[in-house]
């Protein structure tokens, strides 16, 4: 008999790919018997770092990657072999391994630990934490299999193994506000949510608002509304000033300085910003809030288009959010 895995989509975004828990709590609701799959350790280099995961059905389907696309099927035939013995299994793939016809064309080792025992309570809890936009950890002892949640303060640690003990961080999901108008506004939302970032938007440009209404994204507008959307962002928060009017760039750029966001990205060329921050400092704040400041906003100098400039603002922000390890 031919066995066929099918890696299914869990949504319609790249940063699903990473959050593989809710397919295997809907697998569960549905009456299948899963394994979650964890990356807990590499020896040499990998394209995943430890703590990647994947989500196996007792029928073969699968979300997530450990590797790049050398090693999936294999893991999926493994898991389900764990589901059918209904014992937990930590295995060794490539340097190292006692499966000499897999092969891992980077010449690393990786650890695999296969839990098909993690308490309901517990995939819950870290769900209900993420929505409720918590950091999280779950500790599984290796040997034992028992697994339990406790909630992260503070700056977020990369996923890692401590002797027996695995502890896998889920950091928050990442929140992106966009304050201002024009097209650059439509342009970083849209690719945005394709991405899977939760957007929230503050603009009083109606033709950008029906734009955005029809994708989804949630909309704040006037004074208190502008409050709302500051006061959401968390250390897990990045914020963007578009606005093509800098008179009114200083004085929300100064409370945006008073979050706790990671990123903080602003419209204008050099000389505006110089003027912008002269502003700054007159108005009290300190030098080294000021230099929180990515102006001018985006890693693709002298963007003309929005498309240009949303993927320059998005991959310059991105990369201040791994660097805070809130994606790996």
């Amino acid at each position: 008999m031919t066995i066929e895995f099918q890696r299914i989509a869990p949504g319609a975004n790249l940063l699903d790919e990473d959050d593989v828990l809710p397919t295997l709590r809907l697998w569960r609701q549905q009456g299948l018997r899963t394994v979650l799959v964890t990356l807990v350790g590499v020896e040499g280099g990998a394209p995943r770092q430890p703590g990647a995961q994947m989500a196996v059905a007792e029928d073969g389907r699968y979300v997530g990657y450990l590797s790049g696309g050398c090693l999936e099927q294999a893991v999926a035939l493994e898991a389900q072999d764990v589901a059918a013995k209904g014992i937990n299994r930590l295995v060794r793939y490539g340097r190292g391994s006692p499966y000499f016809d897999i092969k891992l064309p980077c010449g690393s080792g990786l650890d695999l630990y296969f839990d098909q025992s993690l308490e309901d309570a517990a995939l819950q809890t870290v769900l209900d934490n993420r929505a409720a936009r918590r950091a999280t950890v779950l500790e599984t002892d290796l040997d034992a299999g028992a697994s339990a949640v406790s909630q992260l303060a503070g700056a977020v640690p990369l996923s890692c193994r401590e002797g027996g003990v695995f502890k896998r961080v889920y950091p928050v999901p990442i929140r992106l506000a966009l304050i201002g108008n024009g097209p650059a506004v439509s342009g970083i939302s849209t690719l945005a949510r394709h991405a899977g970032l939760d957007v929230i938007v503050w603009s009083s440009d109606d033709a950008i608002r029906a734009h955005l209404m029809a994708l989804g994204v949630e909309l704040k507008t006037g004074d208190i509304g502008l409050q709302d959307v500051i006061q959401t962002l968390d250390q897990a928060s990045a914020a963007v000033l578009v606005f093509h009017d800098h008179d009114v760039e200083p004085a929300i750029a100064k409370q945006l300085l008073e979050t706790p966001a990671f990123y903080l990205g602003i419209l204008g060329n050099r000389a505006v910003h110089r003027a912008r921050c002269e502003q700054l400092v007159a108005m009290g704040v300190e030098q080294t809030q000021i230099e929180r400041l990515h102006a001018p906003v985006g890693s693709i100098a002298n963007a003309k288009s929005k498309a240009t400039f949303a993927f320059g603002v998005l991959t310059e922000m991105l990369s201040a959010a791994r660097a805070c390890n809130l994606i790996s």
